[in-house]
């Protein structure tokens, strides 16, 4: 079994970009070509990271992205095709999303899994009421047939966007 090595905390965002993505929602949508064979490792999840975490209500690629299971805020674990009938309920409207930074990104010796924390922010209404916010996002990742899939998620509360962003990273 592939084993995470703590070293993240010398090698973190410093090889992360550091830039802020402008999260107005007239950003257009890119488009969502993906090749599965990347020029390493590292660039193949860095692109598998920006398209789950950048994504609009017109997607319906977006859920083929997800092996794994997630962690809700509220704590509860859900299946993508649990998360997908929520989703494409009636209570939930204007979904869009986008990936601002990646804090993280680590792998194990073997280079079979890695795991990343990344800052992204969603935009819905639920049942009416808009949301609007921040939050971090962990993924565990495991290389499959030469190919990285995402095998869990675990996203936080959100916060507003006027708030402080997420801090302190190591």
């Amino acid at each position: 079994a592939a084993s995470l090595r703590p070293a993240f905390f010398g090698r973190l965002a410093g090889r992360a970009s550091a830039r802020l993505r402008s999260r107005a929602s007239s950003r257009p949508a890119k488009p969502r070509a993906f090749s599965a064979v990347a020029s390493s490792d590292e660039q193949q999840v860095r692109d598998l990271l920006e398209r789950i975490h950048t994504y609009r209500a017109d997607d319906d690629s977006y859920f083929d992205l997800w092996k794994g299971w997630t962690c809700r805020p509220s704590g509860n674990p859900a299946s993508q095709e649990m998360m997908k009938a929520m989703m494409d309920s009636k209570d939930v409207t204007g979904v869009s999303g986008d990936l601002i930074d990646i804090k993280i990104l680590d792998f194990s010796e073997d280079r079979t899994m890695a795991y990343s924390a990344v800052v992204a922010s969603a935009a819905f209404s639920y049942k009416g009421t808009p949301n609007d916010d921040v939050y971090v996002f962990t993924n565990v990742f495991k290389k499959v047939d030469g190919v990285w899939e995402t095998v869990w998620g675990h996203r936080s509360t959100g916060r507003s966007p006027d708030e402080d962003p997420p801090a302190p990273w190591p």
